[in-house]
């Protein structure tokens, strides 16, 4: 009869309230972003100033971030089915990587535009409080968005929810450059504007490379943490009868962590025995590790059949 672990079924049904926390906070930010959006390009537009011009693109670009990461969300949540047999957490990272490499394809046009302002600047500019403002409001808002979207990040162990949060993060550093040129034009520096817009563009794309690596490395199944590898031998091991364990090996699955691993046991115990170990090592790494999704452990003899002298 298969056991179902309560530890276990506790964290999961804690971490897929947290998924449901982030498709709305994902909702919320996409229409924050292309509120922001369309007061910045307005304005930007209207008072010749790149740097807001600029930031409004990024928002725009923000707010179609958040809606992949909307998507990636929804689809990693569904149960596995005939076709996937391991689930749709991977879509979290797929969508998270198309989302990083919007951010990078945003950033080389906000910084061609930037560099074209940059060489012919507006001999002049409307001085207006306004930009600035808005460019204040942009900075709350990026703000708030990114501390909601981390907490949610770290409590669900959603990758494309933590990639937004970098994107909130940049959002508001991005404002803040805004927010520097455009002040700057109200003392006459006014090629600071368009070069605001320049740092902004090479910004965004330093963001999206950073993001579009941390996609790419879990999509290949790449994990690199000595410390959950260090506890999960000392786990097993703890178990008597365990002399050893050899090929560990972890990957992250959405919010989860899937384990393969082979134990080393006496090979004269009985199949039974074996697999009371078994069971015995996956429950004590459940207990001390909550973000365990799948186990797979295979008991194996600690002297191997080949090493033994033939008469």
């Amino acid at each position: 009869m298969f056991h179902v672990d309560p530890t276990r079924e506790k964290y999961r049904t804690k971490v897929l309230a947290e998924i449901v926390n982030g498709e709305r906070i994902a909702i919320i930010s996409f229409g924050a972003n292309l509120v922001i959006g369309v007061l910045e390009v307005a304005f930007g537009y209207a008072l010749g100033s790149l740097a807001l011009s600029a930031d409004g693109i990024h928002s725009f670009v923000d707010a179609v971030v958040s809606l992949t990461v909307w998507f990636g969300i929804v689809f990693s949540n569904r149960r596995a089915d005939g076709r996937f047999h391991y689930g749709y957490y991977k879509f979290d990272a797929i969508f998270s990587l198309f989302a990083a490499m919007i951010m990078v394809a945003s950033g080389v046009f906000i910084s061609y535009i930037g560099v074209t302002q940059y060489l012919k600047p507006e001999t002049h500019h409307q001085i207006s409080f306004t930009a600035g403002g808005i460019a204040g409001v942009s900075i709350a808002v990026a703000v708030v968005l990114a501390l909601s979207k981390s907490s949610l990040a770290k409590r669900s162990g959603l990758v494309s929810l933590r990639t937004d949060a970098y994107n909130s993060v940049k959002d508001a550093s991005a404002s803040v450059i805004a927010l520097v040129g455009i002040a700057a034009t109200w003392f006459g520096f006014y090629a600071f504007d368009s070069l605001a817009g320049l740092i902004i563009g090479v910004f965004v794309m330093v963001a999206g490379y950073f993001a579009v690596k941390e996609s790419s490395l879990i999509l290949a199944d790449a994990y690199n943490n000595p410390e959950m590898l260090e506890t999960i031998k000392r786990i097993a091991t703890s178990v008597q009868g365990i002399e050893t364990i050899d090929d560990l090996r972890i990957r992250r699955n959405g919010p989860f962590l899937a384990v393969d691993m082979h134990i080393r046991v006496d090979g004269r115990i009985s199949v039974f025995e074996a697999d009371r170990m078994s069971q015995e090592v996956a429950l004590k790494m459940r207990e001390n590790i909550l973000s365990l999704g799948r186990i797979n452990i295979k008991p194996e003899p600690a002297q191997s059949s080949t090493h033994r002298t033939t008469r």
